[in-house]
């Protein structure tokens, strides 16, 4: 939601045309989808059984001789077909999709470069400067106020400061021809350990954006598995850790099994409870999905911390979370019973009634 308001703002105060903001959309899809497609399975599973137990179709399936083990066939074909899809999403999709998303972006900012400037904003699109513009009046191309930070030499940094500024863009380079009037211009030589203070009614500079794609890193989320493995044998050898590189690796591999882990945890749970039918779908979908992402938080941190191995950190989810629901699934086929009281969320509504009654108690009102 955070990069598609962004990304609404390009349309509607930028100029930005819808069609190349759908774009975007898209190559955001794989990112979002790795996420959704495993909550999805658990919510689905967990409603169509909720539902079934809420009506005692799973009692009567039961009474006709129909095992759990036989109702797992279709489910377990669902949850396979959720863990191929999503391991296409991150093994191969994930990385080209960001990779494009960013360089389609680039050209977006070449194109709409004055949009890249926003008010009261400090912006750094451009290579070792910042820029902050006070006022900035489209129309008119009429900068009111605006400070430039350059640090693209550390030997030579350089602030100016203008009362007033216009830019012209090219659209072919990605570059701006700021116009300064009235300001004044500060340098720090430090190899001369010297200051130099100019005054000036006109100033001209050409600013680039950051260099097209052969002059900008990778980023680890844009690399394949083939190259991570790669950078982390060498990271390996040269004696540099590898942590990050690795928590990445297992990030690839470790979010399709939770396809089947939240499969195995919906199918136990879901022929459990017999109460609250398919709301109570929604209630466990949250709980489980919210302890999973604590787990993986957690861990993540730790491997990159150096706490923890990096497989150890990020497969602690799949770990913990399957293993409770193959205990759990197990009870459920041998018709032991499962005692889920702990699960407090789970009696919302006694909990409510409780309340209500202890605030009457308390207030005297009825």
């Amino acid at each position: 939601m955070n990069k598609i308001l962004k990304l609404m703002d390009m349309v509607i105060n930028k100029g930005v045309g819808i069609g190349e903001v759908g774009t975007l959309i898209l190559f955001l899809m794989p990112s979002l989808l790795v996420m959704t497609i495993p909550m999805s399975i658990l919510l689905a599973i967990l409603i169509c059984l909720g539902k079934f137990s809420g009506d005692s179709e799973i009692t009567a399936m039961k009474a006709s001789g129909i095992s759990l083990h036989q109702m797992l066939p279709p489910f377990a074909v669902f949850c396979v077909f959720g863990f191929v899809l999503t391991s296409v999403l991150t093994l191969y999709l994930l990385p080209r999709a960001n990779y494009t998303f960013r360089n389609h972006l680039f050209e977006l900012a070449k194109k709409y470069s004055e949009a890249t400037l926003e008010e009261g904003v400090f912006n750094d699109s451009f290579e070792g400067m910042v820029i902050y513009v006070n006022r900035f009046d489209r129309q008119k191309n009429r900068i009111n106020g605006i400070l430039i930070s350059d640090k693209k030499d550390p030997d030579l940094p350089t602030v100016i400061v203008a009362e007033e500024a216009k830019i012209f863009s090219d659209p072919e380079t990605g570059g701006f021809l700021f116009k300064l009037f009235k300001g004044s211009l500060h340098r720090l030589d430090r190899k001369s350990k010297s200051y130099q203070y100019a005054v000036f009614n006109t100033y001209e500079m050409n600013l680039q954006l950051e260099g097209p794609e052969d002059e900008r890193k990778l980023k680890k989320r844009e690399m394949g598995i083939g190259e991570l493995m790669q950078i982390s044998r060498d990271r390996k050898k040269t004696g540099r850790s590898s942590a990050r590189i690795d928590v990445e690796i297992h990030k690839r591999f470790a979010f399709p099994f939770a396809c089947l882990v939240f499969g195995l945890l919906g199918v136990s749970l879901g022929v459990t409870w017999r109460r609250g039918g398919r709301s109570y779908g929604f209630v466990f979908s949250i709980v489980i999905v919210f302890l999973y992402y604590l787990l993986l938080s957690i861990g993540e941190n730790l491997a990159k911390s150096g706490y923890v191995f990096p497989f150890m950190g990020i497969w602690m989810p799949n770990v913990v979370l399957g293993i409770f629901g193959l205990t759990l699934f197990r009870k459920v086929a041998r018709e032991e019973p499962v005692p889920l009281q702990w699960i407090g969320v789970l009696h919302l509504k006694p909990a409510i009634i409780k309340t209500k009654q202890w605030f009457k108690k308390k207030t005297g009102k009825k």
